[in-house]
């Protein structure tokens, strides 16, 4: 019998850059997890600068520190953080980051989380541990690291097999629901994925030929039970999942199992 147990939470607090490793989150009024994807950084007309588009991305670090609210940045170049207060120097952030980007730059905030790029069903992904390690082996043994790095799921499971989680997704119009210790989730369907898995995550150096040599092997590894076929393609990872409004103010915690309710219709 499998006991998926949660084994590492992410969030990424700046849209795009790097993840922020967690035991314990909140579950905000935005239906996702406290804090993720809150900041974002864009153009003077309101673009997001992302890795989807803009590849100096992969090359700045960032960590955010909750407790002092202040944020640092690190262009892979530089080997001294840059250190901001998130309130009282947005200015200066800003003008760091108009500098690093060669154009005028915002940074911008939104408490609930609407960064995210399919917040109204995607407020968390799921995937395992063991997927990852064996995505890590198709592509000439990618550091595991390297590759959570380029798929940036928020919640991780273990103690199970390679795409376990396809079991949290069922087919379109309806939902798997599932709970994390006392947070109920409804599994609505895989991720497909862009083009950011296709580049190392700290350089942007491009993987060629990385969706058709994913697609095949995830084709061939493709559990029996999985609904994935049902959407034409095999390009996808990680589940998306939609936190419902009941759950706003719990947590999920690091070493809590992940139970299956069962499938339910969408309305």
């Amino acid at each position: 019998m499998m006991n998926p147990v949660l084994s590492r939470i992410t969030i990424y607090p700046i849209k795009s850059l790097d993840g922020h490793s967690l035991q314990k989150a909140i579950i905000s009024d935005g239906g996702c997890l406290l804090h993720d994807r809150e900041y974002a950084i864009s153009d003077a007309e309101g673009n997001l600068l992302i890795g989807k588009s803009n590849s100096l991305v992969h090359s700045l670090r960032s960590a955010i520190h909750f407790e002092t609210s202040t944020v640092s940045f690190r262009p892979n170049k530089d080997i001294s953080w840059q250190h901001f207060h998130l309130e009282k120097e947005k200015v200066k952030i800003q003008s760091f980051l108009s500098d690093y980007f060669g154009t005028e730059t915002l940074f911008l905030q939104n408490k609930k989380g609407r960064f995210m790029d399919i917040p109204d069903i995607s407020g968390v992904t799921v995937i395992s541990s063991a997927s990852l390690h064996e995505i890590a082996t198709w592509f000439n043994n990618l550091e595991v690291e390297e590759t959570r790095m380029r798929f940036r799921a928020t919640i991780e499971i273990e103690d199970v097999p390679a795409f376990w989680e396809d079991h949290l997704f069922s087919e379109e119009g309806k939902a798997i629901e599932f709970k994390i210790g006392e947070v109920t989730l409804l599994g609505i369907s895989p991720r497909a994925r862009c083009v950011v898995p296709t580049r190392n995550p700290g350089t942007g150096e491009v993987t060629h030929g990385f969706p058709r040599s994913f697609s095949k092997h995830r084709a061939s590894t493709l559990p029996s039970w999985s609904t994935l076929e049902k959407y034409g393609h095999h390009y996808y990872l990680t589940v998306n999942c939609y936190i419902p409004a009941t759950e706003v103010g719990k947590a999920i915690e690091v070493g809590q199992e992940l139970k299956i309710i069962g499938e339910k219709y969408l309305s």
